[in-house]
This record gives C-alpha cells, structure tokens and sequence, in this order.
C-alpha cells in the first residue's frame, strides 16, 4: 500500500519520555491505562485532513507555500491524496480521520458533477478504510469557504443567486 511518499519512514510507535527518536511517541501510550480505560479509549486521535493534506500552506505575505503532487482539481489528485493520507494514518498510528466534503473530493463544475465527484471518492475513501482499518471520526459539510456563506451557512438570511446581494 506504500506511496513512496513517505519514503522508508516505519511507523510511529510509544518510545517512552526519554526517547531520542524524533518519529516517537513519548507521552502518548495508547495502551497505558488511566483511570480504568486505556488512554486510546479516552483520547480519541485523529488527524484533521484538511489541516494536513489539503491546506496549501498559506502565508499571509505571500499565498501558497506548499507544492503537493495533488494540489489539483481532478479525481486522480484526489485518490493520490487519499492514499498518501491513509498510508500517513498508518505510519502514525491515528485510529481516526476527520474532513470536510470539500477537503475530499474534487470541486465539480455544478451540482450534480460535486455529488459525483463526492460519491466517487466516499466509495474510494471506504475501501481504503476496509485496507487499514482506520476509521471516520466525523465528517462535516464545509459551510464556511465559499463568500456565498459569509452571513452563515444554514442561517444565512441573504440569498447568494444575485452577486450584487453579496455586496455589504
């Protein structure tokens, strides 16, 4: 399942605090028992998709800092960041993602195509969970990208089918 993209990193195991190792888990024992429960049961790990495969690295003085091999808008970006997403899950342990609709799949020219595209990559997203066991901790629509939810996103009171009605 490897991408090559992370090269020969092995995956992140529990060293102890006085590991050197600088891919160690030092304080993060997902075995140790506290309280009666082990520590995965009461700290459910996840790593948040959008902050680590979709954000473009933004830099208030001069845009986007990161060049990603999938930073662009076709399905075939989208599985390539789905599988090196699901290998670093792996390599990092994380028994959980989490995502927007929009961090996963492709922006479609209307509707119907977003829907497909969503569809298409919800379809590539479970198999590569049913590879790795890892699982979805939440998803959640992205009401807040687009200027046509500047006001809110369900209880946005202006209607964004004219643009002069997103003027302020």
């Amino acid at each position: 399942m490897s991408t090559g993209f992370f090269g020969d990193i092995s995956k992140v195991k529990y060293e102890g605090p006085d590991s050197t190792n600088p891919l160690a888990f030092r304080h993060y024992n997902k075995d140790e028992v506290v309280a009666g429960k082990r520590m995965e049961d009461h700290l459910r790990f996840a790593v948040a998709y959008w902050h680590t495969f979709t954000w473009p690295g933004g830099d208030p003085f001069g845009g986007q800092t990161f060049l990603r091999p999938w930073f662009n808008e076709t399905m075939e970006a989208a599985k390539l960041k789905a599988d090196v997403a699901f290998e670093f899950f792996t390599l990092l342990g994380s028994p959980y993602y989490c995502f927007h609709d929009a961090d996963v799949r492709p922006e479609g020219k209307n509707f119907a195509e977003n829907t497909r595209n969503l569809n298409e990559i919800v379809d590539y997203f479970a198999q590569k969970q049913a590879e790795t066991g890892v699982k979805l901790l939440w998803g959640t629509a992205n009401l807040f990208s687009n200027r046509r939810f500047m006001s809110g996103a369900a209880t946005n009171r202006i209607r964004t089918s004219s643009p002069s009605r997103l003027r302020p």
